[in-house]
């Protein structure tokens, strides 16, 4: 029975804080890192990393740094074994918190699987903070008020370049 509670906690308590956990498939993963133009020695930052599946992938399969952070303890530490088990646990680093209270300043690549509510407070407070060659790589919603660089054919990837003096709802 408390397992049962503990599971059912893992899952739902994401979802109060903008990202519910979703599994992706591996080919799912690899359409969003190659959509990213992920590059060697990049780093990629995932908000609400979950089982840290997209981290590990552009680290072994990319030859990318990952940081994510994810607040269900129990991710933290199922992510942080799968991260091992690949052997990029010295690429990949996965911290327990809150996605808001992130500085994810020095990605080149942000990834963002989040609801629209989350991806509306996220954008509103913190986009600007990033550094002007970011590419962010939104997942099934599109960012309210910026105009995708780039949308896959399923209209399910959105890629938003931050160039210098990019606008944002009329900040610059």
């Amino acid at each position: 029975m408390a397992v049962t509670i503990l599971l059912a906690g893992s899952v739902i308590l994401p979802i109060f804080f903008g990202a519910p956990w979703h599994p992706l498939r591996p080919s799912t993963l690899r359409r969003i890192l190659e959509f990213a133009e992920i590059q060697p020695g990049e780093t990629i930052v995932d908000l609400g990393s979950g089982d840290g599946r997209v981290l590990i992938a552009a680290a072994k399969d990319f030859g990318a740094r990952g940081e994510g952070v994810e607040i269900d303890p129990i991710k933290v530490w199922f992510s942080r074994w799968l991260a091992k088990r690949a052997g990029v646990q010295d690429r990949v680093h996965i911290v327990r918190g809150n996605l808001f209270d992130f500085d994810f300043s020095q990605a080149d690549v942000l990834f963002l699987y989040l609801t629209h509510q989350a991806l509306d407070r996220l954008t509103k407070d913190r986009v600007d903070r990033l550094k002007p060659s970011a590419r962010i790589v939104s997942f099934r919603f599109c960012l309210r008020g910026l105009q995708p660089d780039k949308i896959d054919p399923k209209k399910t990837l959105f890629l938003y370049r931050m160039n210098r003096g990019r606008n944002f709802d009329g900040l610059a």
